[in-house]
């Protein structure tokens, strides 16, 4: 167990978290001020149709992983298990664009941004061994990169062929690099004896299917619940480009990406709260759990309620600076949308707990909920009032989530405190026999 500190990681995982989203922000920037709105939508859409697929594909592997305070699996299983998913989330992907694309242009955009999600999706594998030991700088050293290569690349395909499959090709490309360079050189030099590439064809997997399958067994819920989780933001984009085309869904994505600003704060302390956490359940150590999840929850709520204020005070200024004249009407919609991303922030901040804890089924209950409430609302507002009927079902679904997960929450920690007193039962009769040993010795 290293001495690296709780501040020490949140540091580098927020600055690399932060750079990420100002680097992805600054692709859709790109395609906003060098595209035509109705590519925007394109792009939009093909985000929303692999971001489920791909993130099912993850199965939070990687939470699973960094949190696996046992050992009970090893790399090369969670590595396995990561490359078939993500082959057949990109062949899924492929076939999604065939059907769904109306172009053979759009076809490709789809397919491209689903090869370069996975290969962030493989990335992940190498981040969860690293984060597991709290080497968090390596992780934000590899994210930072792989953001500084997109920021670059992508907007320069562009510029140069005012494409979008050659955006999505410049994308996908520089995630190639980083995880092929960086992510393999960063795990052999922080775990010598693991070979990342080889051990994918030198691990006996005739003997290891039974681990393996016991890997899938235990994180396909995981995985139900990242597609239900993607699903949800995204139901309301897929039926207001049916309702309103791709020229008003590349507008609420391009506002509602800011919200992603936010998440990423959020995220970047999870990351930095959830090994220990894990170790916390796992060593029943029910005060040391709710503290650090409490101030987790605390410090998500914060940056929701920043979200909003800036919205309010400084929305028109900012969507005008970024996107133009064009996107800088909406400033309604766009403070509903903070609104639902400060909701967001507390539900990802207790999932985080709720995984640390193993409480995986439940979950999966309160997702279908959130979902359908999402479903409904859109189908509802959106043909009504457009975007910011989007909006509001997105603010509905995370309402009936945060109910959801607070009572789980909860749950979780009635059994850590029922757990001490037995604990402490049990140790009473062996001190006692430990005094018999003593005075009849």
């Amino acid at each position: 167990m290293t001495g690296r500190s709780v501040g020490g990681n949140f540091v580098w995982s927020l600055s690399a978290g932060l750079v990420y989203a100002l680097a992805q922000w600054g692709v859709l920037v790109a395609f906003a001020r060098l595209a035509t709105m109705e590519e925007v939508g394109q792009f939009a859409l093909a985000l929303a149709i692999t971001a489920p697929v791909l993130l099912m594909a993850r199965m939070q592997l990687r939470t699973l992983q960094a949190t696996d305070a046992r050992g009970a699996f090893g790399f090369q299983h969670y590595m396995g298990l990561m490359v078939l998913n993500v082959a057949a989330g990109v062949a899924v992907c492929c076939a999604i664009a065939t059907v769904m694309a109306d172009s053979l242009h759009a076809g490709w955009v789809i397919a491209l941004v689903a090869l370069a999600k996975g290969f962030e999706a493989v990335s992940e594998v190498f981040y969860g061994a690293l984060q597991k030991a709290e080497r968090l700088g390596l992780i934000a050293r590899s994210t930072i990169a792989k953001s500084a290569l997109s920021a670059v690349l992508v907007p320069l395909a562009l510029w140069l062929t005012h494409s979008p499959i050659a955006g999505a090709a410049a994308l996908a490309f520089a995630w190639a690099i980083v995880l092929f360079v960086f992510d393999a050189r960063a795990l052999r030099r922080e775990f010598p004896g693991v070979r990342p590439w080889s051990t994918l064809w030198r691990t006996p997997w005739r003997t290891e299917a039974p681990r393996l399958k016991a890997l899938f067994l235990l994180c396909w819920v995981l995985g139900l619940t990242a597609l239900l989780g993607a699903l949800r933001p995204n139901i309301p984009r897929y039926i207001l480009e049916a309702h309103a085309g791709p020229a008003e869904l590349g507008m609420y994505a391009a506002l509602a990406y800011f919200a992603a600003l936010g998440g990423r704060v959020v995220h970047s302390l999870g990351q930095a709260v959830s090994p220990r956490l894990g170790r916390y359940h796992a060593a029943g150590e029910a005060r040391r759990y709710g503290r650090a999840l409490a101030g987790f929850v605390a410090a998500s709520a914060g940056v929701g309620l920043c979200a909003i204020a800036g919205s309010a005070l400084f929305g028109r200024w900012a969507l005008t600076l970024f996107y133009g004249a064009a996107y800088a009407g909406n400033l309604k919609l766009f403070v509903w949308l903070m609104g639902a991303a400060a909701l967001e922030y507390v539900c990802l901040s207790l999932a985080v707990g709720l995984t640390a804890a193993r409480e995986l089924k439940g979950q999966v209950v309160l997702l279908v909920v959130s979902v359908a409430v999402v479903a409904l609302g859109s189908a509802v507002w959106v043909p009504r009032v457009g975007p910011v009927g989007a909006a509001w079902a997105l603010g509905l679904g995370w309402v009936s989530e945060l109910g959801c997960s607070a009572w789980l929450t909860w749950r979780v920690w009635r059994r850590l405190t029922a757990q001490q007193p037995a604990q402490a039962l049990h140790a009473i009769p062996s001190a006692q026999g430990d005094a018999r040993e003593r005075t009849t010795g």
